[in-house]
């Protein structure tokens, strides 16, 4: 089960934030919402599908107007190996270039919810991730 106010998809809780924060910032501010050993991050994106139930998760917020957000997907402790921070695997998509935080980029003239390197000084919206608690 998830908080008040959280989504769940895939045994992890989901929570959507259209307040534009710098990437250390959002990362920040999703761990204020831990749980115990639950800890929130910044979404973590691990399949095609995972990807745009993220991304219609904002929409479903924001409807009709697309917009971009962070992720948690970094290069910050070594320049070019790009990792989650929440620690898991990265695998899914080609790797970023030039910038060291990642974003779901949305362009009016593609449906797609493609990613983007972007500086992480930027402020942008957020999706924060925790795992769900199983309900026994």
């Amino acid at each position: 089960s998830c908080p008040l106010f959280w989504t769940e998809y895939e045994g992890h809780c989901y929570r959507y934030f259209p307040i534009n924060k710098t990437w250390a910032e959002a990362d920040l501010y999703c761990a204020e919402f831990s749980i115990g050993i639950r800890s929130a991050k910044l979404a973590s994106i691990h399949s095609w599908e995972e990807n745009v139930f993220v991304y219609d998760l904002v929409n479903s917020r924001v409807p009709g107007i697309p917009t971009d957000i962070w992720t948690g997907l970094n290069d910050l402790r070594q320049e070019g190996h790009f990792e989650w921070t929440d620690g898991s695997s990265y695998g899914i998509h080609s790797i970023p270039e030039e910038e060291d935080c990642v974003q779901i980029w949305y362009r009016h003239s593609s449906a797609l919810r493609s990613w983007n390197d972007n500086a992480c000084g930027r402020a942008f919206p957020f999706v924060c991730k925790i795992p769900s608690l199983a309900l026994d």
